[in-house]
């Protein structure tokens, strides 16, 4: 069965356009063909009293008495796909663990949702995505044709993330949704629901955006090669001593990190090596070019209760960048073992990125690419689609 194509989408994910995550790639393209609905963030950890956390939080409150109208973002997207029929920025309080705020936010939230469907004149019955264990009000309350949890990370060992709060809450969630689609395989065993259906749907990659050659920004072009990079976030995910090994190992080469630095001044002052260049946060718009720029792609993880349930973006993205690909042995990274170096100590790691550097004929660039083409987000988003349509058609009317 086919789900009718007046059939609305209603996600909660992250904040849409923030950054490009894997839920917004997904509904990029599903939104090319269904109305789809999103509700920006509605928050995963308890504010702090520092003056960002305070910020946001008095945002918040200004925004309980003068909520701002839903945003119209209909057109093509620069990254192919389509904006949301309908972005809402939702009136909730980030302490969903008391009870009185969880009951009004979920108030708010069905509110805003359901005047978003009138207003858009969407009159079938919704198929309900939410990656945020928060929403669970919400399940089940608006005459859904189905329920699914997209869930993208192991909540309960992200490091920054609440997990005394949000711990109940996905129980919660899995109890009630009718299927779960889990980017990581182990996620379907510790994450399963009630109903007892799992799938595992893989990250994808937008291949023209990554594949399609650029040119070197003027950043990169004073660098000597060769060029071992990681473009990622640079936090507690990473293993620094392999950083620092990797930079004394080669020093004939670069290390390049460019992302967002989320480790303290103590970790990052181990990394202040001569051939150690911390390029920062660079655009989503631009970041290919300075992927097709390095010599190697490496993927640095620590083995961790959080990695072992990542399966990372930026390993596709350097296929299809046509670079070679090193990386520590997170589960996930398993299922490319033919074309990826994946290693299991740290010796193995620099001897992978020596045999990465050393040669790298045009036909295993070829490859490279080839593979990563099986995995772009339109053909995620149209399994994901099937997957709906299947369980919809599996319910009893």
């Amino acid at each position: 069965m086919h789900l009718s194509q007046k059939t609305p989408f209603v996600v909660f994910g992250d904040d849409w356009g923030r950054y490009p995550s894997t839920i917004q790639h997904t509904f990029r393209h599903i939104a090319s063909r269904y109305p789809v609905v999103w509700i920006n963030g509605i928050g995963h950890r308890l504010p702090s009293l520092n003056l960002r956390d305070l910020k946001r939080v008095g945002e918040k409150l200004v925004r309980l008495t003068q909520p701002r109208p839903a945003e119209d973002e209909h057109g093509e997207d620069k990254l192919g796909g389509s904006a949301p029929a309908a972005i809402i920025d939702p009136v909730v309080l980030p302490w969903h663990n008391i009870g009185p705020v969880l009951e009004f936010n979920t108030w708010s939230l069905r509110r805003a949702i359901r005047k978003q469907l009138v207003d858009l004149d969407l009159v079938e019955p919704p198929v309900l995505v939410t990656g945020s264990p928060p929403s669970v009000g919400v399940v089940g309350n608006l005459g859904e044709l189905a329920s699914v949890y997209y869930c993208l990370d192991d909540f309960l060992n992200f490091p920054t993330y609440t997990a005394s709060m949000l711990a109940p809450l996905e129980r919660r969630l899995l109890d009630r949704v009718d299927m779960l689609v889990a980017t990581a395989a182990s996620l379907t065993e510790s994450k399963k629901p009630k109903s007892g259906r799992a799938v595992h749907l893989p990250q994808g990659v937008n291949y023209r955006h990554f594949a399609d050659p650029r040119e070197e920004p003027a950043d990169m072009a004073g660098i000597p090669r060769p060029r071992i990079g990681f473009a990622g976030s640079v936090s507690t995910q990473c293993d620094v001593d392999l950083l620092v090994r990797l930079a004394t190992e080669f020093s004939g080469a670069s290390l390049v990190l460019v992302g967002p630095i989320g480790l303290d001044d103590a970790a990052m002052s181990r990394l202040e090596i001569g051939n150690v260049h911390v390029l920062g946060v660079r655009p989503y718009d631009n970041l290919p070019a300075y992927v097709q720029h390095f010599d190697v792609g490496i993927i640095p993880y620590l083995i961790s209760a959080w990695t072992v349930a990542v399966d990372p973006l930026k390993l596709l993205e350097y296929l299809a960048a046509g670079i070679p690909v090193v990386t520590t042995a997170i589960p996930e990274a398993a299922k490319y073992a033919d074309i990826v170096a994946v290693a299991d100590t740290s010796d193995a790691f620099v001897e992978a990125v020596r045999d990465s550097l050393s040669t790298d004929p045009a036909q295993e660039r070829e490859h490279r690419q080839s593979s990563a083409r099986e995995h772009t987000w339109e053909k995620r988003a149209e399994k994901f689609v099937d997957l709906v349509s299947s369980l919809v058609a599996e319910r009893p009317r």
